[in-house]
């Protein structure tokens, strides 16, 4: 990969920056282990998500939360005979997307979890998440982005049930006054 890398950079322009050579030695040290990882997982997530999707309450996670699940996974073949599942050949994207049913519950996920990071990355061993609008204002604001790490399928699931359930239980979803420490 590397030879590759160096064979096409005098045809791509500028060179690298630290922080962009950094995070790419950080991923491809760990790409043969991490993405068969990252792939199974997010397979198994979304495949759980979906199972809640258009408002059902479904293996812990509460009715009226998740409204969509976006992933090629769960993809049908398009008006042009397009099949997703042929395009990546031995897995599937390790990133999907999330839309809430309300904005506010979109807002709150981020930081409701324990094993998922809110933060932008991709690269890294560990799982993400964030609210799309923030980075993008023309997104829909329910929209989370997932970037499915190597942890534990069964924790992450777990890490979301607790994640949708205190979501849906704070102060702002229930239209109330969140309270002032003092």
């Amino acid at each position: 990969m590397f030879l590759q890398l160096a064979n096409i950079r005098p045809f791509l322009g500028s060179m690298m920056g630290s922080l962009e050579s950094w995070l790419l030695l950080r991923s491809l040290r760990t790409l043969h282990l991490r993405v068969p990882r990252q792939s199974d997982n997010a397979y198994g997530l979304v495949q759980w998500l979906a199972q809640a999707a258009g408002g059902e309450a479904y293996d812990g996670i509460p009715a009226g939360v998740v409204e969509k699940v976006y992933h090629t996974s769960v993809q049908g073949v398009d008006a042009r005979g397009f099949d997703p599942r042929t395009q990546l050949e031995g897995g599937w994207n390790a990133t999907f997307g999330l839309c809430m049913s309300k904005e506010v519950y979109a807002r709150l996920m981020p930081h409701s979890t324990d094993y998922f990071i809110p933060a932008t990355s991709l690269g890294g061993v560990e799982s993400l998440i964030e609210q799309r609008v923030i980075l993008d204002p023309s997104i829909d604001p329910r929209l989370l982005r997932i970037s499915v790490g190597v942890e534990d399928l069964e924790d992450l699931k777990d890490d979301l049930r607790r994640a949708f359930h205190k979501v849906i239980n704070h102060p702002q979803a229930l239209d109330q006054p969140v309270p002032v420490s003092e």
